[in-house]
């Protein structure tokens, strides 16, 4: 009997190693779509090295809106957000930089002026990853191009996110403000939030799901604090996933990184995420936020956000220090080579200050 019994459990354990191996080889399959081709085995060994030494690393999520990350209208960047990640501090900070920040793109400067936004629109990604880092001084070693629009099935996959507004607000995905039937209605203060399909009846919600989430970090109009709020309820919904990582199998089933191939190009392979939710499980327990600040400055009649010297360096120390590496002076303002280039004199005076 006890011969029995121990060859039964030897078969279920071969059995489950089957399963499981071709779990992750499903997985592994499935990442590989996700891949941008950025790293080679050179950069993915030390890769492996530094997230299996558990060292601070750097992530730049770059979202756009253009609802494929296939089609060849690359669209715009939207949303760009460093995130650090470090264990030993037990802490994770989200630095978003304003789209509208004005920029001298490098090699484009006869172009000036530019937003960030527009980095990735006119190079590549590669590019952008290397501009965002020389222009804040700082090491940048992975990179993720979401699709916002993929929002909805991530939050959707973990059953759902619970996050509390900073402020009131109604707001219509399709006209963009408060009118017409389809309308959310967040509470300041509260994870409560109201939904109306016909613009009177409403139901009372506790948990956000993707399209209640999408809507909340999509506002941008009403919001006293422009594109500020706009970025800060977006990190509010990151914080809210990163909270699921209790169980970090829950990122990793096939349905969830399904979910992640046609909204998410990485150059974060499986065994990275493998290593970081293993060796990074406590960096989630403080999660910390933070904005670049800029100062608003319209020219031709476009909006900018001009970030001064001062405000640029106080993003490259907040950066430095959550990756434990000593402080640096910042790279050069405006991004690009500013010799060339005739620069406002408004401009000028908030770059000094």
């Amino acid at each position: 009997m006890h011969k029995i019994r121990s060859r039964i459990f030897i078969f279920i354990f071969i059995a489950a190693l089957l399963l499981l191996g071709y779990h992750f080889l499903n997985l592994s399959q499935s990442f590989k779509k996700t891949s941008l081709g950025l790293t080679d085995k050179v950069q993915s060994a030390h890769n492996n090295k530094l997230l299996n030494s558990k060292k601070p690393f750097s992530i730049l999520l770059l979202g756009t809106d253009t609802g494929d990350l296939n089609r060849t209208d690359k669209g715009r960047t939207d949303s760009m957000m460093l995130v650090t990640v470090n264990e030993q501090k037990r802490r994770t900070t989200l630095v978003s930089i304003p789209r509208d920040t004005m920029v001298a793109i490098p090699g484009l400067e006869n172009t000036f002026p530019q937003k960030i936004n527009s980095v990735y629109t006119f190079t590549n990604l590669k590019q952008t990853v290397s501009d965002v880092s020389h222009y804040l001084n700082v090491p940048i070693n992975f990179v993720a191009l979401v699709n916002m629009g993929g929002l909805i099935k991530m939050v959707d996959q973990v059953g759902g996110v619970q996050v509390k507004s900073p402020l009131n607000f109604s707001y219509n995905p399709y006209t963009a403000h408060d009118t017409g039937n389809d309308i959310y209605r967040f509470i300041k203060g509260s994870s409560t939030y109201y939904h109306s399909s016909d613009g009177t009846n409403w139901t009372e919600y506790q948990r956000m799901d993707g399209q209640a989430a999408l809507a909340f970090t999509r506002m941008r109009y009403d919001d006293p604090l422009g594109d500020y709020g706009r970025t800060q309820r977006q990190r509010l919904v990151i914080q809210a996933l990163l909270n699921k990582a209790k169980n970090p199998t829950v990122f990793l089933t096939s349905s969830f990184v399904n979910s992640l191939t046609s909204n998410v190009k990485t150059n974060l392979a499986l065994n990275d995420f493998l290593l970081i939710a293993k060796n990074y499980a406590t960096a989630k327990k403080h999660v910390q936020s933070y904005s670049i600040q800029g100062t608003s400055d319209w020219e031709d009649g476009v909006s900018f956000q001009v970030v001064s010297k001062t405000n640029q360096q106080a993003g490259t120390d907040e950066i430095r220090r959550a990756l434990n590496i000593k402080p640096a002076v910042t790279g050069p303002a405006l991004m690009g080579n500013s010799d060339s280039l005739i620069i406002p004199s408004d401009v000028a005076a908030i770059l000094q200050r």
